[in-house]
């Protein structure tokens, strides 16, 4: 009964039960490792003789609510043929490692929907044991990944820790998986997965991405086919910038005589106004007909919004014509500015029509990834950070409180 409950159980087999302990807390089974007919690593040869045995104790996967232990003997082998002597592995167990195979399968179930830590101290082992076996896991899954179905793809960057330390992320916009993790975000950074892509991604359509010169630049170089799509929410919060320099330049021209009028209102202001409730929006309306480069301002923000319900390349090129010379028509320059950026880029805008894709996503992910920094208190291993950020997809602890 025992060798068949650690074969149902652990997956462990060709071995002889001698003994078995039991304790308040754990089970041990004393076995006997018995390998059907074992090699010589050498000539393949498979007459030998024992020469010697040593003890391997084991953790396996627990049994109920009980820790198990596999004390294994194992014989030392001498071939008869070339006399070569080795030990013979064990199937069921890493030669370096002092758990079972099964233990580490269920160590990374458990990884699934839970922290290190709290999976640490459930089963009673070190830190360090799980973060190994999980490491070891998630760099033989994501080791070789696929790059030849990709067609949308978003690129971002987030910060990793204090002192400008950043990572840039490139995710694959139709399932949400991070595909490609590396350290920055400058040019040098992100130029060896772009030519990567440029080699291996035969059916990449087009990038997202905000409106970074560095990564529209590197991409437009080494992949001239595919299409820069700038992310609508970036593209607003580019806008949004120029809007609050106005505010704040009209409110110290308020301060100076005394006025108040524009103090308290840059929420209203960067909110679209169909979100506002009606007494907040009274109020706009109030500072908009006293202050006509804010009025006007507001005004350009609103009609932006109106670009992506277009319904083609054409007419999305022709609205933002017109609101690129109405920008630079107005006489502010914090507008006019704006204009002349949306001018240069207006292609990489007007993509959108022919792929209407965003970084939603990734901005999505960037949260859970401050969520997976600050369960796990941060990460001092930034191979193992990657890799988690792989694997991320699959992560549900993230949204648990």
């Amino acid at each position: 009964m025992p060798a068949s409950l650690l074969y149902h159980s652990n997956q462990i087999e060709n071995i002889q039960v001698k003994n078995v302990e039991y304790f308040s807390d754990k089970i041990v089974f004393e076995v006997l490792y018995q390998p059907i007919k074992p090699l010589c690593p050498c000539c393949l040869h498979d007459k030998n003789s024992l020469k010697g045995s040593k003890i391997r104790t084991l953790r396996m996967a627990p049994l109920g609510i009980k820790a198990a232990f596999l004390s294994v003997e194992i014989h030392r082998l001498k071939c008869l043929n070339c006399e070569t002597v080795w030990w013979p592995p064990l199937p069921f167990a890493n030669p370096k490692k002092r758990v079972t195979l099964s233990f580490e399968t269920y160590v990374i179930n458990l990884m699934r929907f839970s922290t290190i830590e709290h999976v640490a101290r459930f089963l009673g082992v070190s830190w360090g044991t799980i973060k190994g076996i999980h490491k070891a896991y998630l760099k033989n899954e994501y080791k070789n990944p696929s790059l030849e179905t990709l067609q949308y793809i978003g690129v971002d960057e987030f910060s990793i820790r204090k002192g400008h330390k950043y990572m840039t992320i490139f995710i694959n916009l139709e399932t949400g998986e991070i595909i490609h993790a590396v350290e920055g975000k400058s040019m040098e950074s992100v130029t060896p997965f772009i030519l990567e892509l440029k080699e291996k991604a035969i059916q990449l359509k087009a990038i997202a991405m905000d409106m970074n010169a560095a990564y529209a630049s590197i991409t437009k170089k080494h992949l001239p086919k595919i299409d820069v799509v700038f992310d609508r929410f970036h593209v607003v919060a580019l806008l949004n910038t120029a809007i609050d320099e106005i505010r704040r330049d009209q409110q110290s021209k308020c301060n100076a005589v005394g006025l108040k009028v524009i103090k308290g209102m840059r929420f209203l202001l960067l909110s679209n106004y169909e979100n506002l409730n009606p007494k907040k929006q009274d109020s706009l309306e109030c500072l908009l007909e006293v202050n006509k480069p804010i009025a006007t301002a507001h005004a350009m923000k609103e009609q932006i919004r109106l670009f992506w319900a277009k319904g083609s390349v054409q007419e999305g090129t022709k609205f933002l014509a017109c609101w690129i010379m109405g920008a630079i028509e107005s006489g502010i320059n914090e507008l006019q500015k704006t204009g002349r950026t949306f001018l240069r880029h207006w292609k990489d805008l007007v993509n959108y029509f022919k792929h209407p894709i965003s970084n939603g996503k990734t901005e999505g992910i960037n949260n859970k990834i401050k969520t997976m920094k600050r369960q796990a208190y941060g990460f001092r291993d930034i191979d193992y950070f990657k890799l988690r950020l792989y694997n991320l997809h699959k992560t549900r602890y993230s949204f648990l409180r």
